[in-house]
C-alpha cells in the first residue's frame, strides 16, 4: 500500500529484523514511561516492541518513507494467549535480569494482557514518529492490520491505553474502536476486524 501524505510518499508492509533498530527508536521516542537510564529502555524494548518483532512478525506492519525507514508500526499478537505463554518463557527472564521491580511490572501486563483475552483473541500496539502523525499512516496501519486478522479468522483485536490520553482515544474510536473498560488509569479498547472495509470507503 502506497500513501501521498504532506511529507511525501510512504509505504505500509510487512516489518522484518531490518526495521527493528528503527521501531526501537520509535518505541523509545513515544514511550509514556519515564526513561531514566539504559535499563528503563531496555525494559520498555522487551515489554512493546522486540518480542512482537521476534515471536509475531507475521501479523506487524511498518510504515516506511520513500528511504524505506520505518516512521511507525504496528504490533500485534494474533493470539494473546499463545504470544504471553512464549513471552513468560523467552523474555520474562530477560526482564527479571534487569531487576525486581521490572519483573514485577512485567508479570502486571501479563496478568493484565490474560485477562483482556477475554474480550479480544488478538492485541495490539501502535506508535508513530511526530512527523506523520495526522497524515493518515495510524489509520492505514490500523487498516491494513485489520483486513489482515480478519483474513486469518481472527474477528476482534483489543488494545490498552492511558485513560487520559483523549487524543489518542479519539484516534482509535475512529478507527472502530469502542471502549470496555475504564479503571486505574487504562482504558480497554475493541474492535472487530472484517468492518474495515467500512472504514476505508466512508
Amino acid at each position: 500500500m502506497r500513501e501521498k501524505s504532506e511529507t511525501g510518499a510512504w509505504t505500509v508492509r510487512p516489518c522484518g529484523e531490518r526495521d527493528l533498530d528503527a521501531m526501537r527508536d520509535i518505541c523509545i521516542e513515544t514511550s509514556s514511561l519515564p526513561l531514566r537510564d539504559d535499563r528503563d529502555r531496555q525494559f520498555l524494548l522487551l515489554l512493546y516492541c522486540d518480542p512482537y518483532v521476534q515471536y509475531a512478525a507475521e501479523n506487524c506492519f511498518v510504515a516506511v518513507d520513500a528511504g524505506d525507514r520505518p516512521v511507525g508500526y504496528i504490533l500485534c499478537a494474533a493470539d494473546t494467549r499463545v504470544f504471553f505463554r512464549i513471552f513468560r518463557k523467552r523474555v520474562l527472564p530477560q526482564i527479571r535480569r534487569l531487576g525486581a521491580r521490572y519483573a514485577i511490572q512485567a508479570r502486571g501486563v501479563c496478568a493484565q494482557q490474560r485477562l483482556c483475552a477475554v474480550f479480544a483473541p488478538a492485541h495490539l500496539h501502535i506508535d508513530l514518529t511526530a512527523s506523520v502523525r495526522r497524515k493518515g499512516v495510524g489509520t492505514a496501519l490500523m487498516h491494513t492490520l485489520k483486513a489482515h486478522l480478519a483474513s486469518q479468522g481472527v474477528a476482534c483485536v483489543e488494545l490498552t491505553c492511558g485513560s487520559g490520553n483523549h487524543a489518542a482515544i479519539r484516534f482509535y474510536q475512529h478507527n472502530g474502536f469502542r471502549i470496555l473498560l475504564k479503571g486505574f488509569g487504562a482504558c480497554v479498547m475493541r474492535a472487530k476486524t472484517a468492518d474495515d472495509t467500512t472504514n476505508l470507503h466512508p
